[in-house]
C-alpha cells in the first residue's frame, strides 16, 4: 500500500467535515420537515453531496487541478463523508422491513434518478459559466 502520512490527513480531516455536515444537515432537516416514513433528512444530503460533487469535478477539471492532497480532501474525504450511501441502503432497508415498500421505491428511485441529473446539472452549470 502507497499512501503518505497528508495523504492519510487530508483523507481524515476531510471526512470528520464532511460526517460532521452530513449529520448537521439531515438532523436540521429531519426537525424542519418531521417526517413520519420517509428519510428526507439523509435524501437531502445525498441529493445535496451530488450536486455537490458535480460541481467540484467541474470545477477541478476546467482549472486542472492535480493537487492530490486536495483532491483527496474534499471527494474522498468530504464528500465521501458527506454523502451516505451506507445510510441510504440502511433506510431503505428498514423501510422494507416494515412494510414500507413504496417509501423505499421512492427512496431508492429518488436518489438514484435525481442524484444522476443533479451531477450532470453541477458540471453542467461549471462548464456553462467557464
Amino acid at each position: 500500500m502507497n499512501f503518505s502520512l497528508i495523504s492519510l490527513l487530508s483523507v481524515g480531516a476531510g471526512g470528520f467535515l464532511g460526517a460532521t455536515s452530513r449529520y448537521l444537515l439531515a438532523v436540521s432537516v429531519d426537525e424542519y420537515i418531521k417526517p413520519e416514513q420517509f428519510p428526507f433528512g439523509i435524501f437531502i444530503v445525498n441529493i445535496v453531496g451530488c450536486l455537490l460533487i458535480g460541481l467540484l469535478a467541474g470545477i477541478f477539471e476546467l482549472k486542472g487541478w492535480m493537487n492530490v492532497e486536495l483532491r483527496l480532501f474534499i471527494f474522498v474525504g468530504f464528500l465521501g463523508g458527506f454523502t451516505t450511501f451506507s445510510t441510504f441502503i440502511n433506510d431503505t432497508f428498514l423501510l422494507g422491513r416494515e412494510g414500507e415498500m413504496m417509501a423505499a421505491l421512492l427512496n431508492v428511485g429518488g436518489q438514484v434518478l435525481l442524484g444522476l441529473l443533479f451531477v450532470w446539472v453541477g458540471y453542467f452549470v461549471v462548464k456553462l459559466f467557464s
